[in-house]
């Protein structure tokens, strides 16, 4: 494998420009993931119209499975493999977003095509964006299309938000056409209002503002912080800056609290803060979560250990769904900051590319499973409801470990 290091793609040169890497490496690791994309049967038709699928269970026959069949009630049955059909906002974003970037890099029509097309099911087809009702819900994001009440969640909806304001920044003819600012904006000034009042008082549930999400966990804060960092770069409204402000002091007197699953959150929604608002403290939090994400990683193989609550744990096992996926874009964009880091970033990212599936089967090839496992070199590590070898995510997973070579900020 070529010498790995860091990767961006500039704000106004489309070019991937690359340091001591292989682009060929890269570019056939993106390409092998737009053909899991289209090939999967996770969009359905495979031009993205009808937007995708949030993931592929590889096993129907356990506990875990039935679990997930119980909870979510919209499926697809094939050989060997269950597509999970609802339709998430999040996972549709993080899917157009990829596509977008590989139309910027690689040029090509269809990625243009798609990524359009799964933004036209997102604004205009889907239902899942409120456009009307109470004040407090315009803007925001229902979690699918299978969920008949007001299901919105912190997590979900940061990442609406900090990806429309990206693609509008990147493509201006878009954000015409679907009013991503505007409308990410609206949602900002939601976040910034609601997220306050479930974190002080995290017992709040669907009365006031129909939010939903452990605030407490960076899993859900430090999006926020991501997103509303992201909209203070054009709208500097105070309450952006004092709701990142009061997330962040309590990631530092709390560093002790979280797993390793939890560390890569925080640098995705510090990282931001830092490079909009100027503040010390974003620095300082996102240092102190760098350095947990080192110390916890192992040199040889560059893994961040699984101790996320919904996946099997072990220093062996590589958890793509909570745990490294999260881990490698928030150390590549720490790594912007602070290039020592690059070092490490260059090791993790060479443990997905070099795990990325082979298997010919076209559900799998091109994939991230859930879970590999380092003890016997191959998929597996256990499964659960919602994490493990199992579950193969499109947004997430597949969609966000292929910006791998793409910078967000």
């Amino acid at each position: 494998m070529p010498c790995l290091a860091f990767c961006y793609l500039k704000e106004n040169d489309v070019d991937i420009a690359c340091k001591e890497i292989g682009k060929q490496e890269l570019r056939r690791s993106l390409r092998l993931t737009w053909n899991w994309f289209v090939n999967s049967g996770v969009m359905l038709p495979n031009d993205g119209m009808w937007g995708v699928a949030e993931r592929i269970m590889l096993s129907d026959n356990n506990e875990a499975a039935q679990k997930t069949l119980d909870a979510f009630p919209a499926w697809t049955r094939h050989d060997g493999y269950c597509v999970i059909e609802q339709r998430r906002a999040d996972c549709c974003a993080e899917t157009a977003f990829l596509f977008s970037l590989l139309y910027d890099s690689l040029k090509g029509e269809k990625y243009r095509a798609a990524t359009e097309m799964m933004l036209d099911f997102l604004y205009f087809r889907s239902g899942l964006l409120n456009r009307s009702g109470s004040p407090d819900l315009i803007g925001t994001w229902q979690w699918s299309h299978i969920k008949h009440t007001n299901v919105i969640y912190f997590d979900d909806d940061s990442w609406m938000a900090f990806l429309a304001l990206k693609l509008a920044k990147r493509h201006p003819e878009w954000d015409e056409k679907y009013s991503l600012t505007r409308l990410a904006l609206c949602l900002a000034d939601h976040l910034a209002k609601a997220f306050p009042i479930y974190f002080r008082e995290p017992e709040t549930k669907e009365t006031d503002f129909h939010w939903r999400g452990n605030t407490r966990l960076p899993h859900w804060g430090a999006l926020v912080c991501m997103a509303l960092a992201e909209a203070y770069r054009i709208n500097p409204n105070p309450k952006y800056a004092d709701t990142i402000a009061m997330y962040e002091d309590y990631m530092l007197d709390n560093s002790d609290a979280f797993t390793t699953s939890e560390y890569g959150y925080v640098l995705l929604g510090c990282v931001p803060a830092w490079q909009h608002l100027h503040n010390k403290r974003s620095f300082q939090c996102a240092k102190l979560y760098a350095d947990k994400i080192v110390a916890k990683m192992d040199p040889g193989t560059g893994n961040v250990p699984s101790e996320h609550y919904e996946t099997p744990n072990g220093k062996n096992l590589v958890d793509t769904i909570y745990t490294m996926n999260w881990a490698l874009l928030g150390m590549q964009n720490w790594a912007k900051a602070a290039p020592e880091y690059k070092q490490y970033y260059d090791i993790m990212l060479a443990l997905l590319l070099k795990i990325q599936d082979g298997t010919p089967l076209p559900h799998l090839n091109g994939c991230w499973r859930g879970m590999f496992d380092l003890d016997i070199n191959a998929w597996g590590g256990g499964d659960r409801f919602e994490g493990g070898a199992n579950s193969i995510y499109t947004g997430w997973t597949n969609a966000p470990i292929g910006w791998l070579s793409l910078s967000l900020f």
